[in-house]
């Protein structure tokens, strides 16, 4: 009587198939029905589909807010430590990086004695099989690393190289041991993880011959050196812990004194000013593609405006030292409301001017550095305001979802609760089609019978005679 057509979204179209003369009457009465009573189910779409536009343009709009904000706060740390920045005299002998420096300072490298290396000693003797020749006469040995002592007993199936190996990588003990083949012989190699000076010995029969089966040619050896003509001397070539904010890469022995400064780098201020620039534009742009002539889904939404804001807060934020306003950097204001930036501008201020720089970007939380915390309760990815309303959305989704499925339900169940009376009404029509074409005949052949002729709708027909 009826097949399904092709489904739209959750509703599946049934095509009505009767055979009484009024079947395609019921199918357009059936098709009429579902479509009034889909109207609230479009609806319905209509608004998920606002819904997840919404979701979407807000994700965006969450990525150009973070960015945003990381500049400004970028910024700010850069204001904190007045983009302060190391360099060597001679960066082949060793070099400095600034770690979080506040201030410029000036320290001399005398000398370079030695350089951290690590630990590392052979066997004594190759053996001519690593996997069957003994290495241990006993099957206990003693591995010294530094003032610690690291007990290994080997069994008759792993006393050999293979098996040495095996279990002085498992003791844990900072260092690592391979097996060198030179062709005709197999040599253990034990060498420590880290550089220092230290001892490493690997005795056999430890209680007995206490052999030291391996080379004692390199122990190691601490950096030593000289800063400001103070003898230093460190496990590492990397220094940390000597110049506040600063750490100290030794590269080469050296006898000529190297010059290591730190001072500000107008540059790394420069390229934190573009990306500011690169971020405030591409933040007009989004609030612009939902405003205006070209308004979008979140035209008049709360989060707009407060970006808004917010950013005009920043271009028309005020410092009180020599540099007052974005404008004395060479950042100015286009009137579609970018910025534009001249890094001329910027090279070309004093000393003092450039200090004044620094002072107007503040921190993280002072000066215009500190705008990052307004802009936060907008971008932050978990308690911001684009976040707490992409939350509601999401929920709101799920809420339109939860009806659009109920709606399309009930559209099926009276689709085919319809089609069933219609399917009846075409089977008793059909039926009743059937009787009346059978008494239509019944009548036709009795008339016949009767009056020997064939009649009209049950009329017998007349005959006149000449």
């Amino acid at each position: 009587m009826g097949t399904s057509a092709t489904s739209t979204g959750g509703v599946t179209p049934l095509v009505f198939t009767g055979t009484s003369q009024y079947s395609s009457s019921f199918q357009g009465i059936l098709t009429r029905a579902v479509g009034i009573a889909s109207i609230p189910l479009q609806e319905l779409q209509n608004q998920d589909q606002t819904v997840l536009s919404e979701e979407t343009q807000l994700a965006s709009l969450q990525g150009t807010a973070e960015s945003l904000t990381t500049a400004v706060q970028a910024l700010g740390t850069l204001g904190a430590n007045e983009a302060i920045s190391g360099s060597s005299s001679n960066a082949s002998a060793v070099t400095v990086t600034a770690t979080g420096a506040s201030s410029a300072a000036s320290y001399t490298i005398n000398s370079i004695t030695t350089l951290a290396a690590a630990a590392s000693e052979t066997s004594t003797a190759g053996f001519a099989n690593s996997q069957t020749t003994q290495v241990s006469s006993t099957g206990i040995m003693n591995l010294v690393v530094g003032s610690n002592n690291y007990a290994i007993n080997l069994t008759p199936a792993t006393n050999n190289l293979v098996g040495l190996e095996a279990a002085i990588n498992a003791t844990n003990s900072g260092v690592t041991a391979t097996i060198l083949t030179t062709g005709t012989s197999n040599y253990l190699s034990v060498s420590a993880d880290n550089t220092g000076a230290t001892t490493l010995q690997l005795f056999d029969d430890p209680t007995g011959a206490n052999t030291n089966v391996l080379t004692d040619t390199n122990q190691g050896a601490d950096a030593e050196f000289m800063l400001n003509n103070l003898p230093v001397q460190r496990t590492g070539n990397a220094v940390n812990d000597l110049i506040p904010g600063a750490t100290i890469n030794l590269v080469a022995t050296t006898t000529t004194p190297v010059t290591l400064t730190l001072a500000s780098d107008s540059s790394q201020l420069s390229s934190g000013i573009q990306t500011l620039v690169t971020a405030y534009n591409s933040a007009v742009s989004a609030i612009n593609s939902q405003a205006g002539v070209s308004t979008g889904v979140l035209s008049g939404d709360s989060t707009i405006y407060q970006l808004e804001g917010d950013m005009q807060q920043m271009s028309t934020y005020q410092g009180s030292g020599s540099i007052t306003s974005l404008a004395d950097m060479g950042i100015t204001f286009n009137s579609d409301g970018t910025m534009s930036f001249d890094p001329t501008v910027l090279s070309g201020l004093s000393d003092s001017q450039l200090a004044g720089a620094f002072q107007f970007f503040g921190s993280e939380t002072t000066g215009f550095g500190g705008l990052s915390q307004e802009l936060s309760q907008v971008s932050d990815p978990n308690t911001g305001a684009i976040a707490n309303e992409q939350i509601t959305l999401q929920q709101d989704d799920a809420g339109l979802q939860t009806q659009i499925v109920s709606t399309e339900a009930s559209i099926n169940a009276m689709q085919q609760t319809l089609f069933q009376q219609l399917a009846q009404a075409d089977t008793l029509i059909s039926t009743l089609d059937t009787q009346q074409s059978l008494l239509t005949a019944s009548i036709q052949s009795l008339d016949y019978t009767l009056y020997g002729a064939q009649t009209t709708s049950g009329t017998p027909s007349t005959s006149t005679s000449g």
